[in-house]
């Protein structure tokens, strides 16, 4: 008796002899290749790999990645079904290695879970921060010691008290990196983050899909306080890590956040090629989101200026600002950060940084002063308590003039932020004053005055140059 025949998405689809955590993804994805009639070598082609990646993959012997998964699942018009199945090993493989734990997590040093000096909120939501188990309520957070199981050196079993407390030390954390960037608070969050990984192993139902949101969104901060110390290559394993449990919690926004920031990176190195290609990864993994594309057009605008590709620059930025006009409540709900006059923010500083880039690069004076109402318009809409934001963009602002011509205007709106200077001491400032001052010195460095304010602005920086 012949063999009853097994479709693509039956287990019975999975070819005997095949073994570890990809096997059965392999053999749907084999299953789903063979119902669209591609050979190994056109799924490759159409995929950007070699034909024999395609057929590691559909051995086992190979993960793919998140962005494969989905453009597998695309090519071999699988309707979503590949993509579930890639979901269900990574979920699997979470729950049998402590979420994903199967590389060392970096930081965890001894300390506190709370640091001293360091307020949490007495209810959720807080700072754009939402109880993950209850979305649409108002949570109140325990104290520490009632959140933590008392006396276990890793705080015992989690449940909605810990859900809670980790909720409020993310944004406090989120406050404190906005306001001040300390080395104390990128501490604190990489501990949280060991916690809420050991936690996680033993977790079940919603309260483990909830730790493995917060995971992502902790990954997602110790990342950028990473960077903000100019910790590179800290900073990229983070934002690796906050990819990965950001496909695992379905986190739209945590995983496209990761994905800015990793282009960002690259642009403070000078890699404008792989800063576009991150931007793209934005498109490719998330096509119909308006928000989505909003940030990747912002990323790709940035690294275009880069390398002095005014259209390429100019149309991103289009893109961006008329995307932004249309984001509606399902957009506006993922991304919170673009509504209203945060939005304006997002998009005009972006710009203001673009435009001022090829405007030095051109000495185009046009494009300065675009950039110079970009970098106002950002100002103007940004709220209090945004230190370092607002002297980042003052600082761009200054810059703008710079390239305009007028120094007058540089020198007098850069001027007030040498005495904040000292306490901000991040890679993005640093960027921004180098540009600065470089430009002032190659311009008028003649003038005794110029050089002068050029000493006195290295003398109160504090981060490197």
């Amino acid at each position: 008796m012949a063999a009853r025949q097994a479709g693509p998405d039956r287990p019975g689809a999975r070819q005997a002899g095949r073994t570890g955590p990809w096997a059965e993804f392999g053999a749907r994805m084999r299953g789903w290749r063979g119902r669209a009639g591609f050979t190994q070598a056109q799924v490759g082609a159409l995929v950007g790999y070699d034909h024999s990646a395609i057929s590691k993959l559909e051995s086992g012997a190979r993960q793919p990645s998140d962005r494969l998964a989905r453009r597998l699942d695309e090519v071999l018009g699988a309707g979503g079904a590949l993509l579930a199945a890639y979901r269900a090993v990574t979920a699997e493989r979470g729950r049998q290695d402590g979420t994903g734990r199967a590389d060392p997590l970096p930081g965890g040093a001894p300390g506190p879970l709370v640091p001293d000096g360091l307020v949490l909120p007495s209810l959720l939501p807080s700072y754009g921060i939402a109880c993950p188990l209850h979305p649409a309520a108002r949570c109140e957070v325990p104290p520490p010691t009632e959140a933590l199981s008392p006396g276990a050196p890793d705080g015992g079993a989690a449940g909605a008290d810990t859900v809670h407390l980790l909720c409020a030390l993310l944004a406090a954390c989120w406050r404190a990196g906005d306001e001040r960037p300390a080395g104390g608070t990128a501490a604190a969050v990489e501990r949280a983050l060991h916690l809420i990984a050991g936690w996680t192993g033993e977790a079940t139902g919603r309260t483990r899909q909830a730790l493995v949101r917060l995971a992502g969104a902790y990954a997602l901060l110790a990342g950028e306080l990473r960077a903000s110390r100019g910790q590179n290559g800290m900073a990229m394993a983070w934002l690796h890590k906050c990819r990965y449990w950001a496909a695992m919690s379905d986190d739209a926004a945590a995983h496209v956040a990761a994905l800015c920031d990793m282009a960002t990176i690259a642009r403070l190195e000078h890699d404008a090629p792989s800063a576009i290609t991150y931007a793209g990864a934005v498109r490719e993994a998330y096509p119909g989101r308006r928000w989505a594309a909003v940030m990747a057009g912002l990323c790709e605008a940035r690294a275009h200026a880069l390398i002095g590709d005014a259209r390429e620059c100019r149309r991103g930025l289009d893109g961006a600002r008329d995307l932004l006009h249309g984001v509606g409540a399902r957009d506006l709900a993922e991304a919170p950060w673009l509504a209203e006059a945060s939005g304006q923010v997002y998009v005009e500083s972006a710009a203001a940084g673009a435009l001022r880039d090829l405007a030095a690069m051109t000495a185009d004076r046009s494009l300065a002063r675009l950039a110079i109402d970009a970098a106002g318009r950002s100002l103007a809409c940004l709220g209090p308590g945004r230190r370092a934001a607002r002297v980042l963009f003052t600082l761009r602002l200054a810059d703008g003039h710079a390239c305009a011509g007028d120094l007058d205007a540089a020198v007098a709106i850069a001027e007030p932020l040498l005495a904040e200077l000292p306490a901000l001491p991040t890679p993005l400032i640093g960027q921004e004053l180098y540009g600065l001052r470089g430009r002032l010195v190659a311009r008028w460095g003649n003038r005794p005055g110029t050089r002068d304010f050029a000493v006195h602005l290295g003398a109160a920086w504090q981060g490197p140059l």
